[in-house]
C-alpha cells in the first residue's frame, strides 16, 4: 500500500503543541533539505532471466542424457538424445523418393516429343510436296495425251474426206462409164474398196474423237484424284503441325511439373533431415540446467509447454510453469514437479528479475525506469536495488482482485540469489529533495497542518505549514517553514 497514507496517519496522531514547563527541554529537529520518497509495495518472487523450456519435437526413448541439474552448458552443447531409428529410415525413404523424382525430371527434360513432332511435320511437308509433283506430272501426261488425241482428229477427218472424195469420184466415173479413176481396175470395180476405205476412215475419226474424249475425261479424273491426294497430304501436315504445337506448349508445363515434384521431394528430405537432427537436443544458449525430468530408457512425450513470460523481459512469471504432482490422495502433500512437465529447463542464473503482481490502484502509479527497493527472505541482512522494466498492459485475476504483473530488474549481484525466492518490493513512485521535516514534527488541527517552531527564547510557536510529498518517515514542506529552523518533534506546549 502507499507509504503516503501511513505518513498521513502518523501526522494525525501527533500530540497537541505546548512548552515544557519545569521539565526536560523538548526534542527538536532542524528543517533541512532531505530526500522524501513514496512508493507502492507488493510481494513477488525472483525469476531468472532467459529461462527456457526444452524438449524433443517428437516422442521417443531416451538413449543418452549428457547433463545433470546444476550443470553449466554453452550454446550448441549436446544435452540429450532419443532413439533415431525411425528418423533415419524416414530420411532414407525421402532420399529415395527424391532420386525417383529427379530421374523423372531428367526423362522429361531429355524427351524427344518436340523433336519427333518437328520431324513428323517435316515429313508431312515432304509428302505434300511429293504429292503435288506427282499430281502435276500426271496432269502433264494427261495434257500431252489430250494434245496427241486432239491432233489425231484432224488427220482422221482429212483421211475421211479423202476417202469420201475418191468414193464420190469413182461413183461418178462408174455412172458415166468414163475413164478410169483408179487404174488399172475399172471405176465400178473400185467402189467396194472405196466404200470400205470410207468406213475405215469414219471408224478412225470416231476412234480419234473417242481417244480425245477419253484423254480429257482421264485428265478430269486425275485432277480430282490429285486434289484429293494433295488435300490428304496437307491434312497430314496440319496434324503434324498440331502435334508440334501441342508438344511445344506442353513441354514447359511438363518440365515445371516435374521440377515442382523434385522440389517437393527435396523439401521432404530436408524435413526428414531436420527430424533426424531433432533427435539430438542441443542448448540454444548458454545457461544452467535447473530442471531435468527423464532418465535413459524412459519414453518422453513431444515438448509442448511454453513459458509464461513476465512483461518486458525474458523472465517467467513465478509459478506459471509449475505443475502440481498428480495422483495424490485427498489431503496428502502435493509437491510441485521441478520444471513442470518439461523434459529440461535451462536458465541464465547470472541475471535475475523480480516479478510481482500489484493491485490496480498501485499499478497505475508504476512506470518503467522507476527505482525499486527489494528485500529477500533468503538474504535478510541486506536490501537490493532494481529498476522497473515493464508493467503488464492487461490485468490478471488473483484471489478475486485484478492485479498487474510488474517486472523489476535487479541491479545488485549476489551469489545467494536464487530463482523462485520470495521477495518484497517497494517501487519508488515519487521523490523530492526539497525542505522536509520528520512526520512526527507535524500534526493536524482541523483542516490545516501545524508544526511547533522553537523560538530563540525557548518558547514554541504553532506554525501552519503547506506540505507536499509525504514519505514513510519525512514530509516535504512547501511553505511556512525556513531552512535551519528548529521544530519540535513528539508534541509540546505553547
Amino acid at each position: 500500500m502507499a507509504l503516503a497514507a501511513l505518513a498521513g496517519v502518523a501526522a494525525l496522531t501527533l500530540a497537541a503543541c505546548g512548552g515544557s514547563e519545569g521539565g526536560a527541554p523538548p526534542q527538536t529537529v532542524r528543517v533541512e533539505r532531505a530526500t522524501v520518497s513514496s512508493g507502492v509495495e507488493s510481494a513477488g518472487s525472483v525469476s531468472a532471466l532467459g529461462a527456457t523450456n526444452l524438449g524433443f519435437p517428437t516422442a521417443g526413448q531416451l538413449e543418452d542424457v549428457e547433463v545433470k541439474v546444476g550443470d553449466r552448458v554453452e550454446a550448441g552443447d549436446v544435452l540429450a538424445r532419443i532413439d533415431d531409428f525411425t528418423a533415419r529410415q524416414q530420411l532414407k525413404q525421402a532420399q529415395a523418393q527424391l532420386a525417383g523424382q529427379e530421374a523423372s525430371y531428367n526423362r522429361t527434360k531429355d524427351a524427344t516429343s518436340v523433336g519427333g513432332a518437328q520431324n513428323s511435320l517435316n515429313a508431312a511437308a515432304s509428302v505434300v510436296s511429293a504429292t503435288k509433283r506427282q499430281v502435276d506430272a500426271t496432269l502433264a501426261a494427261d495434257d500431252a495425251a489430250i494434245r496427241a488425241a486432239r491432233s489425231a482428229v484432224p488427220q482422221a477427218q482429212a483421211g475421211l474426206a479423202q476417202a469420201t472424195a475418191k468414193l464420190t469420184a469413182d461413183q461418178t466415173a462408174c455412172a458415166q462409164g468414163g475413164a478410169y479413176v483408179s487404174a488399172p481396175a475399172a471405176p465400178c470395180n473400185s467402189l467396194i474398196v472405196d466404200q470400205y476405205a470410207v468406213q475405215s476412215a469414219q471408224q478412225g475419226l470416231q476412234q480419234a474423237q473417242q481417244a480425245l474424249q477419253q484423254a480429257q475425261q482421264k485428265r478430269s479424273v486425275d485432277a480430282a484424284a490429285g486434289d484429293l491426294q494433295v488435300a490428304s497430304a496437307r491434312q497430314g501436315q496440319v496434324s503434324a503441325q498440331n502435334g508440334l504445337d501441342s508438344a511445344s506448349a506442353d513441354r514447359p508445363n511438363t518440365l515445371d511439373g516435374a521440377a515442382a515434384a523434385v522440389d517437393g521431394a527435396r523439401t521432404q528430405v530436408q524435413i526428414a533431415r531436420r527430424n533426424l537432427e531433432n533427435t539430438t537436443l542441443r542448448a540454444p544458449a548458454a545457461g544452467t540446467v535447473s530442471a531435468l525430468n527423464g532418465a535413459v530408457g524412459e519414453f518422453v512425450a513431444p515438448s509442448s509447454g511454453t513459458s509464461a513470460l513476465a512483461p518486458g523481459s525474458d523472465a517467467t512469471i513465478p509459478g506459471a510453469a509449475q505443475a502440481a504432482g498428480a495422483g495424490a490422495a485427498p489431503g496428502a502433500a502435493s509437491p510441485t514437479r521441478p520444471g513442470g512437465t518439461q523434459f529440461l529447463v535451462l536458465q541464465n542464473v547470472a541475471q535475475f528479475a523480480v516479478v510481482a503482481p500489484f493491485q490496480e490502484v498501485d499499478a497505475a502509479k508504476v512506470a518503467p525506469q522507476q527505482r525499486v527497493v527489494v528485500s529477500l527472505d533468503a538474504v535478510p541482512e541486506r536490501t537490493f536495488t532494481g529498476t522497473v522494466l515493464s508493467v503488464a498492459p492487461s490485468g490478471t485475476a488473483i484471489s478475486g482482485s485484478i492485479e498487474y504483473y510488474v517486472t523489476m530488474a535487479l541491479t545488485d549481484v549476489d551469489p545467494r540469489v536464487r530463482d523462485g525466492q520470495s521477495a518484497r518490493t517497494t517501487v519508488v513512485t515519487a521523490q523530492s529533495d526539497k525542505l522536509s521535516v520528520p512526520n512526527s514534527a507535524l500534526r493536524r488541527e482541523g483542516d490545516r497542518t501545524v508544526a511547533n517552531v522553537l523560538r530563540p527564547d525557548g518558547t514554541q510557536s504553532p506554525t501552519p505549514v503547506t506540505t507536499g510529498l509525504a514519505g514513510a518517515d519525512r514530509t516535504e514542506i512547501l511553505g511556512g517553514l525556513s531552512e535551519g529552523q528548529q521544530v519540535v518533534i513528539g508534541g509540546g506546549n505553547s
